[in-house]
């Protein structure tokens, strides 16, 4: 027998929603092993659900703008409430970057929308090597590397290209980059394909290197290297077929109310 729970915000709005959900839905509250999760909120309640939940299936309820994760709104509630009662729900399987650190320990990460690795108080230096091939030497604050659903993200605020989400594939895109005679990096995103993986290697002896992973932000202590890849690991969201990739972007980032 199926489970659930839900994960939300506490606005009162979004707790009638919980307590609504709670009385039609026909399956066991389960907080500890949910097969099945609603999230209430925005994407980031989404995004944080999945990392606690990571083997669920998520549905994501947007209770003001609409998401790129979160892509129910609450007049579709009824119709979601049904569809997950009779077991008519479709999936769609979102790949993750994986990611691992060699610091003062080993790290290992999955990340929905992207990692980050930068050091906010000088500026960084990074040989930057594709498949074992080196590439470029980075000078800047920072690289972020992001997956297809995470290009609308960060990635897109700092000049990354948006990429269709049913491409399997990630980008490089860097953060404060110096251009010089002295320095010159690519200054462009960079989109990879899935056979592709990048390794990130110190030139030098830093403090305050901090590594990002979606909400997750530590400070790294000898930080030597790092490797980012689309690896085989994915999250289980369910399919609204009322909306897809154009016209969620259209509403994210055109439409002046998307309540």
């Amino acid at each position: 027998m199926a489970n659930y729970m839900i994960v939300h915000k506490y606005d009162e709005e979004t707790l009638k929603t919980c307590e609504y959900i709670k009385s039609k839905i026909k399956l066991t509250y389960d907080e500890q092993k949910p097969n099945i999760v609603f999230t209430i909120g925005g994407d980031g309640t989404f995004i944080r659900a999945c990392h606690k939940y990571p083997t669920a299936t998520f549905f994501g309820i947007h209770t003001g703008h609409l998401g790129f994760y979160s892509n129910y709104g609450l007049d579709e509630l009824d119709e979601l409430i049904d569809m997950i009662n009779n077991n008519r729900y479709q999936i769609n399987r979102i790949p993750l970057l994986s990611v691992n650190v060699e610091a003062d320990k080993e790290y290992n990460f999955t990340a929905i929308n992207e990692m980050t690795l930068i050091c906010p108080l000088r500026t960084l230096k990074l040989d930057v090597y594709i498949n074992d091939l080196f590439f470029e030497h980075f000078r800047g604050t920072g690289i972020c590397v992001s997956t297809p659903t995470g290009s609308t993200a960060y990635n897109k605020s700092l000049g990354g290209a948006i990429v269709d989400h049913s491409i399997k594939s990630m980008q490089i895109t860097e953060i404060a980059g110096i251009n010089s005679s002295t320095y010159e990096t690519i200054n462009s995103p960079l989109i990879l394909g899935n056979d592709y993986y990048i390794e990130l290697e110190v030139a030098g002896k830093y403090k305050n290197i901090f590594l990002t992973v979606d909400t997750l932000a530590i400070e790294l202590f000898n930080f030597k290297k790092l490797r980012a890849y689309m690896g085989n690991y994915y999250v289980k969201v369910g399919i609204n077929n009322k909306t897809n990739f154009i016209s969620r972007i259209k509403r994210s980032f055109f439409e002046k109310n998307n309540s």
